[in-house]
């Protein structure tokens, strides 16, 4: 027999075997892989889809055939896992939690803190007639604490932001400190209310009639609920050069403020013999103490 005829044969039905091969029907979707045909090209291996996230890779049992799994922490109670035929610990079974965080003095969510989330025991403003945060957080809400009223004593006693607004209970007795005092002409002097001098003032909670002093002037008038003041005390006298006079003093202003204005002026009355002093006049702040 021709041996080369036996080869060439051979590469005839390899030919065909390669032919056939390029006939089969590709799925959509999908590539031939494998080594291509003679003289092609291999075809690339299809792109396989994205794999879901894993737990831990399966435990391996090492001769254990059950193993405790889950917690016992707070409301949470341990399971079982069973080693499987594989050799590997199977899912945990019979674990109970944790469960939603709830208000009920347990550890519901497991995490070794009870009512975690409420801010129990926190300062709050309860359902009371002040707005003050005296009251305290409870599963069941703010407690109802007691209403802080509204005293005169330059204090924001009630919450509200305003200083012995609308106060309710005793009477205002601040006291009076000139800070500041500034004469109309330097050569005005001695005059009876100046920078250091004190008094006081003791008025009702909600306003009224009052009297005043502040160093050796008396002073009366009005303070309202809201502590505006308006306080005037009259002094006549003669002065130095022999010509009567008359003081005005006067103190007005917002007393929750904290300041208030004290003003002084004189007035001529008569002329007598000889010549009067040009008359004089003062501005000053007063401070309010409590």
């Amino acid at each position: 027999m021709d041996l080369r005829n036996v080869i060439a044969g051979a590469v005839v039905v390899g030919l065909l075997a390669c032919g056939a091969r390029t006939e089969l029907e590709i799925l959509p979707g999908t590539t031939s892989g494998g080594v291509g045909a003679q003289g092609g090209i291999a075809g690339e291996g299809g792109t396989g889809g994205e794999g879901g996230t894993g737990g831990a890779p399966p435990e391996p049992c090492d001769g254990v055939e059950q193993q405790a799994c889950g917690t016992s922490v707070g409301e949470c109670s341990e399971g079982v896992r069973t080693c499987q035929p594989d050799g590997f610990f199977g899912p945990c079974e019979g674990d109970l939690g944790p469960f939603e965080e709830l208000c009920n003095e347990l550890d519901d969510n497991c995490d070794g803190q009870i009512d975690d989330g409420f801010g129990l025991g926190q300062a709050c403003d309860g359902p009371d007639s002040d707005l003050c945060a005296d009251d305290v957080m409870t599963c069941d809400g703010c407690t109802l604490g007691a209403d802080t009223l509204e005293v005169c004593n330059g204090t924001d006693d009630n919450c509200n932001g305003v200083i012995d607004s609308d106060c309710e209970v005793g009477d205002c007795s601040p006291t009076l400190l000139v800070t500041g005092s500034t004469p109309s002409n330097p050569n005005c002097i001695n005059f009876p209310v100046m920078a250091g001098s004190t008094g006081a003032i003791n008025y009702p909670c909600e306003g009224g009639m009052v009297t005043a002093n502040l160093d050796s002037i008396g002073f009366s008038g009005t303070v309202t609920a809201q502590g505006d003041v308006s306080l005037s005390g009259t002094v006549l006298f003669i002065g130095p050069d022999g010509c009567d006079w008359q003081a005005d003093h006067t103190i007005t202003g917002s007393i929750p403020g904290g300041t208030v204005q004290y003003f002084y002026d004189e007035t001529l009355l008569t002329t007598p013999q000889g010549n009067c002093w040009f008359p004089c006049s003062e501005v000053g702040t007063v401070a309010i103490e409590w």
